[in-house]
């Protein structure tokens, strides 16, 4: 039975498509559910409004007599935690330089805490996922962007003005792809979803199983029908897997040798294409790593889902109360 001792957070998830908000417990438990199109088009106000009517909503389904410690809120970046501001965020257009922390604030009558996503998301993994009570640990995410998450020595790695973790900048191939902001061979300009059917256009031959998949218009194809198709022998597809493969390796590999971390742990939705290929991919990795790790490099799947950055906005909001 739930009683008035336990505490609970109320958790956002900001990204470039969704906005989500749930009740979380200090045990990971969640309730009221709720998500919206993010829209970030109409303004970071209008946002501000319409995730405080969900974050309402949530607070709704709360016990009588609960104790909430404040909003955790995790955000696609890059975002200055201390102030909650962007700073030029390339999934967010329009919202640099500004904040929702004060509206939100406000609406809310709680404290709000603001954190990037992908640093989140690790420090979940040390809470609830596969490596709780891990003090190092690294979370890659690769979907519709490249982020990262860093916790050295039990702490969340921010840099001087929150920016540190943008691994999806780390040069895989360099005379590629570029991201949005224009990193020459990025991480994220050459292994995210958009840049996984970028590469599959690039290759069209408007034959074989792949084009039977995007209805034979190259502009349909979407990274899960490219490793679709790699599974039904489609050359082109598998092609691109294979790059796809290696050019995450490189990106991994990196983050071994520079941070040692026990873990490192990647999500988002192009991992459920990898995990297709995880022997692949692992033996990848080790190939681009330094050789004392042999052959037991610390990579894992997360098995937390979507839920992983509402765990970890949960989890902050936690963690500040405890220290005011």
């Amino acid at each position: 039975m739930t009683t008035s001792k336990t505490q609970y957070a109320l958790a956002a998830d900001i990204g470039g498509t969704n906005i989500r908000a749930a009740l979380i417990d200090s045990e990971g438990r969640m309730t009221g559910r709720g998500s919206i199109n993010t829209d970030p088009e109409r303004g970071i106000e209008d946002a501000s409004d319409r995730l405080a009517k969900l974050l309402k909503a949530a607070l709704a389904t709360a016990p009588k007599g609960t104790e909430i410690v404040g909003v955790g809120v995790s955000t696609a970046g890059p975002i200055r935690p201390a102030t909650g501001t962007y700073n030029h965020p390339p999934n967010l257009p329009g919202w640099h330089d500004k904040t929702m922390k004060p509206q939100l604030a406000d609406s809310m009558s709680l404290p709000v805490w603001v954190g990037h996503d992908a640093t989140l998301a690790a420090l979940a993994e040390t809470r609830f996922g596969d490596h709780v009570g891990a003090e190092n640990l690294i979370y890659v995410t690769i979907s519709t962007g490249v982020g990262g998450g860093i916790i050295a020595n039990s702490e969340m790695v921010t840099g001087s003005s929150g920016g540190a973790g943008e691994v999806g900048h780390l040069s895989v191939r360099t005379g590629a792809y570029k991201c949005n902001v224009g990193c020459d061979g990025c991480f994220e300009g050459n292994a995210s979803g958009p840049a996984i059917a970028r590469t599959a256009r690039d290759r069209w031959t408007g034959k074989g199983a792949l084009a039977d998949l995007a209805g034979g218009d190259p502009n349909n194809i979407t990274s899960r029908m490219v490793f679709d198709a790699a599974d039904d022998g489609d050359l082109i597809a598998k092609e691109v897997v294979d790059l796809t493969i290696e050019n995450v390796a490189i990106g991994l590999g990196s983050l071994l040798n520079v941070f040692n971390p026990e873990a490192l742990v990647i999500g988002g939705g192009v991992v459920q294409g990898l995990q297709r290929h995880w022997d692949r991919l692992q033996q990848s990795v080790i190939d681009h790593s330094l050789p004392g790790y042999g052959g037991t490099i610390p990579l894992t799947a997360t098995r937390l889902g979507d839920d992983v950055s509402l765990l970890g906005a949960a989890q902050l909001a936690f963690r500040q109360a405890r220290r005011q």
